[in-house]
């Protein structure tokens, strides 16, 4: 079954590179955005660190050819809330342009994670189909799904909400932000979860933090007029970086190295 399903996303790659010929001179300022959970799904949560979000952009590279780059990103708790992406959180640093391989290294993927493989084809093609026919809207902004803070009850009863979301949201919908907690205040597993931007200063007692997928679109086509624009920024209370990457910083260095023995 794994030998079956290798061929077919092969196969598709070689339909979808081959055939086309497609050797653009300029990068498409377009992104394309998807996501991959690695657990359980359970009522449209997933626990963040079980999240990646996975991008799909031309880039040019240091040869004069673009690279179609694949790269996946986690999220991790920080004092303001949660940071998605950054350098040490890239997951993976991929040029979808080069034929995967069975057991890849570098930039090729391996044939074998069929899953990424497939995403990617899928992100491909959504960019594809919107140069073609426009047929979906570009965001010039990307969505990031909406995050839940989750507190042991003992620790909720002391939780207060506060923050200018909260206030904005109690401000357009004309109701006290008391009300407000309590309207969207709903038990997971025996915890009891709040917006995270509306809590995000009580950091240190929430025990877990859940991205909601329900209203989570699975693509996006992002504005993407030049890198890194429209991948790093802030959201409430969550700050996110798809464009840098650890993969690029110590390819970096690798180059530095080498032309320091060739000076040497």
């Amino acid at each position: 079954m794994t030998i079956t399903t290798e061929c077919s996303c092969l196969d598709q790659w070689r339909q979808m590179f081959h055939n086309r010929h497609r050797r653009r001179a300029q990068p498409r300022p377009v992104a394309a955005v998807g996501y991959l959970a690695h657990g359980p799904v359970i009522q449209g949560l997933i626990e963040i660190e079980k999240l990646t979000i996975v991008l799909l952009y031309d880039e040019p590279t240091d040869n004069g050819r673009l690279a179609l780059r694949l790269a996946g990103y986690s999220a991790s708790r920080v004092p303001w809330g949660i940071r998605f992406g950054g350098p040490e959180q890239c997951r993976f640093f991929k040029d979808l342009s080069l034929q995967p391989v069975p057991q890849a290294r570098g930039y090729r993927l391996d044939l074998g994670s069929t899953e990424l493989l497939s995403l990617g084809l899928t992100l491909e093609s959504e960019l594809d189909r919107h140069r073609r026919y426009r047929q979906r809207a570009m965001r010039e902004q990307i969505r990031l799904p909406k995050l839940w803070a989750g507190f042991r009850a003992v620790d909720a009863a002391g939780i207060a909400g506060d923050g200018p979301e909260l206030a904005d949201y109690a401000r357009r919908t004309g109701t006290s932000p008391a009300k407000l907690m309590d309207r969207l205040r709903h038990i997971h597993f025996g915890l009891v979860l709040y917006p995270l931007a509306w809590v995000s200063h009580h950091w240190r007692q929430a025990v877990a933090i859940f991205a909601d997928l329900v209203r989570f679109p699975r693509r996006q086509v992002l504005s993407l007029p030049q890198l890194p624009g429209n991948l790093v920024g802030y959201q409430g209370a969550t700050e996110f970086d798809f464009y840098r990457s650890r993969f690029r910083r110590q390819r970096q260095q690798h180059e530095v190295a080498q032309c320091s023995l060739v000076a040497g």
